[in-house]
């Protein structure tokens, strides 16, 4: 049969052994030569966290419509071939066998539908796993604010030196920005009022006009000017030159407040803020009728809505029903945290090994070292060019050391992962009919998203990665039943 090989690696993966694009490529056609399989062409893709691009993939699929003779992928496993759900259908479309080498498993339009459908699960949860790829640099960012510097674009008034890698002042907006500050906290001036002073200033927007009021009103409120900053709702203290001082930002802080205007206080309502119109898209709110019902409404906030009133014990039961929705029969659950614990077991192994090369590695620089130090008290070598080794052999030992530590810091694969969103997902439902009201919104919140009610309907959005266990469940309707072992969830 002829084949091709498709290989993927992300760049915080490509020195891992057994990881990187030569392990895959060895290994791909070391099976392929096993199982006398032709290899007719190799696609490689390397991404990163920033640009998930996959060029070759797509060179791939264009060869194996050109080439129909072409009938099997080889690739190391699942997470390395689909970025989602759409490839898993495309290449399905296709006709072509997807042999996993590493898994030991085949997948085509003739398996059965269980193994299609847990195979569609882990397609889900690579999926998942490649959405992550950022969190490493969301984790660099997050050292760099703790350490007081800002990781992000710098705000009005401040620009960005990447040369330096820090924020400084911009001498010509940072005093305009001031300004705005100290004319605000004099209380003369509306938001309305003061954005039109500082346009004829000079502090615009970046296509030439004034700031909206919104934007005047963040930059107000924003820490930053006085020498803190929020990063992901944490607080910190920056290295950066204040604008202002802390006064004069208390100062505005007070006028902000004395001019807003007060808020309507929301009854403690279970789904109070959860639910929006699905005819007009306003606020879902409610009110108590006859001193004891509740009943949930549309705002009305744009004109008379033809939405009718719902009973909260109502929308109480359509938010379990959407939760059950997520929940996969018994047998189905067992099989796909098997699979995904048994894909974990590459990342302990590679771990491991890494770990004592690494220790190895430190022990070889110290013994250099050790043998160093005595030829320079031997006066066998100078104190210049002992300078200059241990030097740069500490150096290397201290990065031996920071990957060491890496190492030892809990770094939860996404198979393991995965095996926690099954059991939530296998749980919600049972956890949602036991809570009190603040732990059911506390659930809602975690598990759903842009809820709205309409004629008594309710339609959410799955989060993240809950949305791709509905899918792999949906998908499990679609199926052909070739097996009656694995049954829908009611």
């Amino acid at each position: 049969m002829k084949a091709v090989i498709y290989a993927r690696v992300s760049s915080a993966e490509q020195d891992k052994d057994g990881f990187s694009i030569p392990a895959q490529l060895k290994l791909l056609t070391k099976h392929a030569k096993e199982h006398s399989l032709q290899i007719c062409q190799e696609f490689v893709d390397v991404e990163t966290a920033k640009s998930a691009g996959r060029t070759q993939f797509g060179k791939m699929v264009e060869f194996l419509r050109s080439n129909p003779d072409v009938g099997q992928i080889l690739v190391e496993k699942t997470d390395r071939l689909y970025r989602n759900f759409k490839d898993f259908v495309l290449l399905e479309d296709l006709g072509v066998e997807i042999n996993l080498v590493k898994e030991g498993e085949k997948i085509s339009k003739e398996s059965h539908s269980h193994a299609k459908f847990i195979h569609g699960i882990k397609v889900l949860m690579a999926k998942n796993y490649i959405d992550n790829l950022s969190e490493e640099v969301k984790k660099g960012m997050r050292e760099k604010a703790e350490q007081g510097d800002w990781p992000g674009k710098a705000p009005i008034g401040y620009i960005n030196n990447k040369v330096a890698r820090k924020v400084e002042v911009d001498f010509l907006r940072g005093p305009l920005v001031k300004r705005a500050f100290e004319l605000y906290a004099a209380g003369d001036y509306s938001l309305n009022k003061l954005r039109k002073e500082i346009y004829s200033d000079g502090l615009k927007s970046t296509n030439g006009r004034p700031l909206s009021k919104s934007m005047v009103e963040w930059i107000l409120k924003n820490p930053f000017y006085f020498g803190e900053f929020v990063w992901k709702s944490d607080r910190y203290v920056g290295k950066h030159e204040p604008l202002i001082s802390r006064l004069l930002y208390e100062k505005v802080q007070t006028q902000l407040r004395r001019d807003g205007k007060p808020k309507v206080r929301r009854g403690s309502f279970i789904f109070s803020g959860l639910l929006v119109c699905g005819r007009c898209g306003c606020q879902i709110t409610a009110e108590i009728k006859k001193g004891k019902y509740i009943y949930y409404h549309c705002t009305d906030g744009r004109g008379k809505c033809e939405q009718p009133y719902v009973r909260e014990e109502l929308i109480d039961s359509l938010f379990a029903e959407k939760l059950k929705e997520m929940q996969l029969d018994d047998e189905a659950a067992d099989w796909i945290v098997t699979a995904l614990k048994e894909n974990s077991r590459d990342e302990v192994l590679y771990r491991q090994t890494e770990l004592a090369r690494l220790k190895s590695m430190y022990n070889s620089i110290q013994t250099r070292l050790d043998k160093a130090y005595e030829d320079r008290l031997d006066g066998i070598i100078d104190e210049k060019y002992w300078s200059e080794v241990s030097t740069r052999w500490r150096a290397e030992q201290a990065a031996i050391n920071e990957r060491i530590e890496n190492l030892g810091v809990e770094n939860r694969s996404y198979v393991e992962k995965g095996v926690e969103t099954i059991e939530l997902a296998q749980n919600a439902h049972s956890l949602y009919l036991e809570q009190n009201s603040s732990e059911k919104r506390d659930l809602i919140k975690s598990l759903l998203s842009n809820c709205s009610l309409n004629d008594g309907t309710l339609c959410p959005t799955y989060r993240k990665p809950f949305n791709h266990i509905v899918e792999g469940i949906k998908m499990q309707f679609k199926l052909p039943r070739q097996d009656s072992n694995l049954r829908p969830a009611d």
